[in-house]
């Protein structure tokens, strides 16, 4: 019974929403005389590409793939709030000092190389296998995930968002477009002539 009296509810106010405006209007004038004034409403989306003199562009810092965007197409943002979160890759202990054995052993065996003719075939043949292997090793290590933030250089509103959560960017990557100026009017103006 209480759902079929709120949908009843829920009905009578959308037909009243629709009615009580016409109720309003003059009886002696058509509606076709109304005036209608253009309000941002009304016009036509700026396309987001396109670069002003109040806009500027939003950039990463660092690389790497977007975790979570905290933004929208004509939000007002202020200045330092957050915008979007990215989880960066960065060298563990363990693959920095893979990298640093790595690149020894690398100038061990160029030194052997170049000394061929003195340097015995055995010699090669281990420190070929010790560079595999420590290739191996730095292949299996994993890396430490960090976060970067990105945040709004600026006071203004997000004229074009360019990214989506799940999309990998490079550094100083373009995240959207910041439009600084005043806001559009969105009133709805309604007149009548006389």
């Amino acid at each position: 019974m209480k759902k079929i009296l709120g949908v009843g509810l829920v009905l009578l106010v959308a037909v009243g929403s629709f009615v009580l405006p016409l109720w309003f209007t003059p009886a002696d004038a058509p509606v076709a005389d109304l005036p209608l004034v253009p309000t941002a409403n009304f016009l036509p989306a700026r396309p987001a590409a396109k670069a002003s003199a109040n806009s500027q562009s939003i950039r990463t810092q660092a690389a790497g793939r977007v975790w979570e965007l905290y933004f929208h197409e004509g939000q007002r943002v202020r200045k330092g709030q957050l915008l979007l979160k990215l989880v960066e890759k960065l060298p563990s202990v363990a693959q920095q000092q893979l990298q640093a054995r790595l690149a020894q052993q690398q100038h061990t065996y160029e030194a052997l190389v170049a000394s061929q003719p003195a340097a015995p075939e055995a010699a090669l043949a281990a420190a070929r296998e010790q560079l595999a292997a420590t290739r191996e090793q730095l292949s299996r290590a994993v890396p430490m995930l960090s976060f970067a933030f990105v945040t709004a250089p600026a006071d203004g509103t997000i004229s074009g968002g360019l990214v989506r959560a799940g999309d990998y960017l490079a550094a100083e990557a373009t995240v959207a477009e910041l439009f600084s100026g005043p806001l559009a009017d969105t009133t709805l103006l309604l007149s009548s002539v006389e």
